[in-house]
C-alpha cells in the first residue's frame, strides 16, 4: 500500500500545480497557433490540433483547487466574502478590461455597432454569459474583424460553477459531495447527447453530433470540474490511504486514457471523450501531487519553465485567441502564402508562426501582469 500523503501536501500553494497550469496553457496556445491551411489531412489535423484539451485540464485543476479551498474554509468566518473577493480580484480586472477594449474597438474603430445585436450583444459578456449566448445562437459569436473573444466561454463556465459550488461545498457532507462529483462525471456525456438531440430538433436535421451548445454549456462540461472536485474531496477524506498501489493505478489510468484520446482524435471522437480527458487529467493531477520530490510527474510539473508559464497562464489564455486575427493579418497569412508558393516548407512556416504569435501573446501577458493583474492580486 502506498504511504499516505502528508495532509499539508495537497493544501496551500503547490509548485507542481503551477506547472500543470503551464502544461494546460501551452497546449491551448499550441492548438490555436496551428495554421489550418497547412494541414489538409483531416486526421493529422485533429491530432496536431488536440491542444484544445488544455481547457479540460484547466477545468480539472479548477475543480480541485476551488473545492479544496471551499472545504478547508468550512466553518471559518467570512466564508462567502473571502471566496468571492479572491475570485473577483483574480478574474474580473483582466476579463472586463479586454471586454471593454473590444467593445470600444468595434464601436469607435470598426464603427460597426450594428453587429452587437441579439446573441452577439456585449451584454452577454458583461453578464459573464457568452457561453449561453453561443449555445442559444447555435454557433460562435461574431463581433470584430480585429479582436476575438469567443474563447471566453470557458471562463464563463467557471464563473457559473463558482455561483453554485460554494453553497454545495459548504453544506453537503463530504461523503455525499464525493458521490455528487461521481454522478456529475457520469451524467455529463448523456447530457451532451441530449443537448445534441435538442439542437438537431431545433435545426430540423436527423441527428447532430458535437454541437456547439454541447461544447459550451456548463452542465455539459462538468466532467473536468467534477473530476477535480472528486480528487479534492477524496484526499481530504483520506481515502487514498485505503487504496493499494493508488499511484500505479493512476499511472495506468493516465496512459490508458491518453491512448483513448489519441484514438478519438485519429478515428473520430465521441461525446465521451470529455469524460476520458477528465479521467486522464485527474490522474495526471494526482501524480503531480506525489509527496515524493523525485517522482517523475511531480518533477516534470515543477519544472521552472512550466511554472513560469503557469504564473502568467491567465493572461496568456485571454490574449492568445483575442489577437488571433491580428497575428494572421500581420504574418500568418503571409506565411501560408509562402508555403503555397513553395518558398517555405510547412514546418518552417508553422514554427515561425508559433514563435511570433507566442512572443506577441507573452509580451501582452507580462504587460497585463505588471499593469493590471499583479496590483489587484496583491489586494488578496
Amino acid at each position: 500500500m502506498n504511504a499516505p500523503a502528508a495532509p499539508e501536501f495537497f493544501r496551500g500553494h503547490l509548485p507542481a500545480l503551477d506547472g500543470v497550469r503551464g502544461l494546460a496553457i501551452l497546449g491551448v496556445m499550441l492548438c490555436h497557433f496551428m495554421l489550418r491551411p497547412l494541414w489538409p489531412d483531416e486526421r493529422l489535423w485533429n491530432v496536431v490540433h488536440s491542444g484544445w484539451l488544455g481547457v479540460d485540464l484547466f477545468f480539472v485543476l479548477s475543480g480541485f483547487l476551488i473545492t479544496g479551498i471551499l472545504i478547508d474554509a468550512r466553518g471559518k468566518a467570512h466564508y462567502w466574502k473571502n471566496f468571492y473577493r479572491r475570485r473577483l480580484l483574480r478574474i474580473f480586472p483582466l476579463y472586463y478590461a479586454v471586454v471593454i477594449i473590444t467593445w470600444l474597438v468595434i464601436v469607435f474603430i470598426e464603427k460597426a455597432p450594428d453587429r452587437l445585436q441579439g446573441y452577439d450583444s456585449f451584454l452577454w459578456f458583461f453578464a459573464f454569459a457568452p457561453n449561453i449566448a453561443i449555445a442559444l445562437k447555435g454557433e460562435w459569436l461574431y463581433h470584430s474583424h480585429i479582436l476575438n473573444l469567443n474563447h471566453l466561454w470557458s471562463l464563463a463556465v467557471e464563473e457559473q460553477f463558482y455561483l453554485v459550488w460554494p453553497l454545495i461545498a459548504r453544506y453537503l457532507p463530504l461523503r455525499y459531495l464525493l458521490l455528487l462529483c461521481a454522478l456529475l462525471l457520469h451524467f455529463s456525456t448523456p447530457l451532451r447527447h441530449y443537448t445534441d438531440h435538442l439542437e438537431s430538433l431545433e435545426k430540423g436535421i436527423p441527428y447532430l453530433t458535437h454541437s456547439v451548445p454541447a461544447y459550451v454549456l456548463p452542465w455539459c462540461r462538468m466532467d473536468g470540474l467534477a473530476a477535480g472536485a472528486f480528487l479534492a474531496v477524496w484526499l481530504r477524506l483520506g481515502l487514498h490511504q485505503y487504496v493499494p498501489y493508488s499511484r500505479w493505478i493512476a499511472r495506468i489510468l493516465l496512459v490508458w486514457m491518453a491512448i483513448k484520446l489519441f484514438d478519438g482524435m485519429w478515428n473520430g471522437a465521441t461525446q465521451y471523450q470529455f469524460t476520458v480527458s477528465a479521467l486522464c487529467f485527474v490522474s495526471l493531477l494526482y501524480l503531480a501531487l506525489n509527496p515524493h520530490p523525485k517522482a517523475l510527474v511531480r518533477r516534470i510539473c515543477e519544472n521552472p519553465v512550466l511554472r513560469h508559464f503557469g504564473k502568467y497562464s491567465f493572461g496568456l489564455y485571454v490574449f492568445h485567441h483575442m489577437f488571433q486575427l491580428v497575428w494572421l493579418r500581420y504574418f500568418g497569412n503571409d506565411l501560408i502564402a509562402q508555403v503555397q508558393s513553395g518558398a517555405l516548407p510547412v514546418w518552417a512556416a508553422q514554427t515561425a508562426y508559433q514563435l511570433l504569435a507566442f512572443a506577441g501573446t507573452y509580451a501582452l501577458a507580462r504587460l497585463s501582469w505588471w499593469v493590471l493583474e499583479g496590483p489587484f492580486l496583491r489586494l488578496k
